[in-house]
C-alpha cells in the first residue's frame, strides 16, 4: 500500500511537473496540457470514493490556482474522472487484479491495459473540462480539434511520465 507520505509526494511532484509544463512551455490555443491527473488514476484501489474524490479535488483547486487557471474548472473536470475511475478499472483491468493490486500502473496491469485506462479516464476529463470552458455544447464541434489533440498529446506525456517514474522502479 501507499504510505500518506508517498502520496503527498506524488502529489506535490505530479503539481509541480504540471505547473512547469503549463507556465513555462507554450504549446498554443490547440493544446492544454493535463498531467496531474495521473495523480488520481494511480491512487491505491483500495482507497475509498470520499478519498478519491476529496485528492481529486484537492489536486483540481491546487492546479486551478498555480497554472492561474479558472477556479474549479480543473478541479471539476478531476472530480468527474475521480467518480467514473473505479468503474474504468473495473471494466479495464482482469478479474484477480483487485485483489492483487495495489496501485493502477503501467508495471501491475501492463503497457496496453494501463494505456487503455489512462485514455478512457483522460477522454472522460477532457470532455467535461472542455464543455465547462466553452459553458455547454454550443461550441464543441470548434472545440474538438482542440481536445483530440490535448488527449493525444497528453496520453503521451502521462504514459511517458508513468514509465519514467514508476514502471522502470517497479521492473
Amino acid at each position: 500500500m501507499k504510505s500518506p507520505g508517498s502520496i503527498i509526494i506524488s502529489f506535490i511532484s505530479l503539481l509541480f511537473v504540471q505547473v512547469i509544463l503549463s507556465g513555462l512551455v507554450d504549446f498554443g490555443p490547440l493544446v492544454f496540457i493535463a498531467v496531474f491527473p495521473l495523480f488520481v488514476m494511480t491512487l491505491p484501489i483500495n482507497t475509498s470514493l470520499n478519498g478519491l474524490l476529496i485528492w481529486a479535488f484537492i489536486m483540481g483547486l491546487a492546479a486551478d490556482y498555480f497554472t492561474n487557471s479558472i477556479m474549479g474548472l480543473n478541479s471539476s473536470a478531476l472530480l468527474i474522472m475521480a467518480l467514473v475511475q473505479p468503474q474504468i478499472f473495473k471494466a479495464v483491468s482482469r478479474k484477480g487484479d483487485l485483489e492483487n493490486q495495489i496501485r493502477p500502473g503501467m508495471a501491475q496491469m501492463g503497457p496496453a491495459k494501463f494505456a487503455l485506462y489512462v485514455l478512457i479516464l483522460l477522454t472522460v476529463h477532457h470532455i467535461f473540462f472542455s464543455l465547462a470552458e466553452s459553458l455547454g455544447f454550443t461550441h464543441f464541434i470548434y472545440n474538438l480539434p482542440r481536445l483530440l489533440v490535448s488527449l493525444a498529446v497528453n496520453t503521451l506525456l502521462i504514459l511517458i511520465a508513468e514509465y519514467g517514474l514508476f514502471y522502470k522502479l517497479r521492473r
